[in-house]
């Protein structure tokens, strides 16, 4: 079931210097834990058929970014840690223009893959180097450096801020 479907685009910014956190053996650890993130679709052919099943563990162990922006959810600056959302798709080798992310509520947004910047947005994992739960917009929340740009701070970019994600398809 294909919940109603809401907004828009990336949006596209070089020249950021971000924080390299860590780097990658192996693209995607099998989950031991609960899984809080799945990407389906149009993947690669050594993915899963069924798609891809991530649970923190499985996030953490991928390379990460760090930057430090303010939110218009959040009270002063927040050091963010996360994934890039494009480089997570690059390497579940994703053929497809279009990312549907849905967050736990079923709102869902479009973002087209080409218009992605190599490093941002990232799917978030910890605030201030703490993980963060369902109550504080977490497990997962795409998050941009909204202190960037302008552009950053543009109803498009706040709308695909989603918060609680839980599943990303290709198309």
């Amino acid at each position: 079931m294909r919940f109603p479907r809401r907004l828009m685009t990336g949006m596209m910014l070089s020249g950021l210097c971000l924080h390299p956190v860590s780097s990658l053996a192996e693209p995607f650890p099998a989950p031991t834990e609960e899984v809080i993130l799945t990407i389906d679709g149009k993947l690669g052919p050594d993915m899963p058929a069924s798609g891809i099943a991530l649970d923190l563990a499985g996030l953490k162990a991928l390379p990460a970014t760090s930057f430090t922006t303010r939110t218009i959810w959040t009270d002063g600056p927040k050091t963010f840690t996360g994934v890039s959302l494009r480089r997570l798709l690059e390497m579940a080798g994703a053929s497809g223009d279009t990312v549907w992310a849905e967050a736990l509520n079923g709102y869902q947004v479009e973002m087209k893959i080409p218009e992605l910047h190599p490093e941002f947005p990232i799917i978030a994992y910890q605030i201030d180097g703490v993980e963060f739960t369902r109550r504080d917009k977490g497990p997962l929340w795409i998050v941009y450096p909204y202190d960037l740009d302008e552009q950053y701070r543009s109803e498009i970019s706040y709308a695909t801020s989603v918060w609680q994600l839980q599943k990303m398809t290709v198309e």
